[in-house]
């Protein structure tokens, strides 16, 4: 394969891994949706949680939470899309299903060690504890001790980031076994 082809071809895995940790961080809001409706939390309240760690209030901080989240998904996608890129043979790897999945869990996890805990506990962490009391549930009560279910939300985000990784690791799958497919058939001839 030519060098230009190569050099394309690798834009184009990181064009799609940016969308495809956008679309993996759209599944995961899907499910912390979900996941705030079962507990009776306000609709939201992860993302306004994240956007007063940054020091918007009322829905600047619903938008802004969700938009962060959304451009941290999709940058996240774009990083891990670029060791696929750089080592030639991670890129075969990742267009088999098992060990894309593989990737998936692993991309997950770190993302869950690096970036995740650093963030609940720096930030996030300090805000619930300036705003207990303050924030109602959908039946009006006063949420009190957002701390004891913060510990809680730190295990269930493991799997929440899994389900990230597993998305994300599908998606760059698709893409690059059709490239290899593609490929395989310009040598046929």
């Amino acid at each position: 394969m030519p060098l230009y082809i190569q050099a394309r071809e690798g834009v184009k895995i990181l064009a799609v891994g940016l969308l495809a940790g956008f679309v993996a961080t759209i599944v995961v809001a899907g499910l912390i949706f979900a996941g705030e409706a079962l507990m009776n939390y306000p609709h939201g309240l992860f993302y306004l949680i994240i956007g007063y760690s940054l020091g918007f209030d009322g829905l600047d901080a619903l938008g802004m939470g969700i938009v962060m989240h959304m451009t941290a998904g999709a940058l996240i996608g774009l990083i891990a899309s670029t060791p696929i890129v750089l080592v030639r043979r991670l890129f075969r790897v990742v267009s088999n299903f098992n060990t894309s999945l593989i990737y998936g869990i692993v991309v997950g996890v770190l993302v869950w060690l690096l970036f995740f805990l650093p963030v609940s506990y720096m930030l996030v962490k300090p805000t619930l504890e300036s705003y207990n009391d303050t924030i109602s549930d959908r039946s009006g009560r006063l949420l009190t001790d957002l701390n004891l279910p913060f510990s809680r939300v730190i295990y269930y985000a493991i799997g929440l980031h899994i389900q990230y990784g597993i998305v994300y690791s599908m998606i760059i799958m698709a893409f690059t076994g059709r490239i290899i497919r593609y490929y395989s058939q310009r040598e046929e001839y």
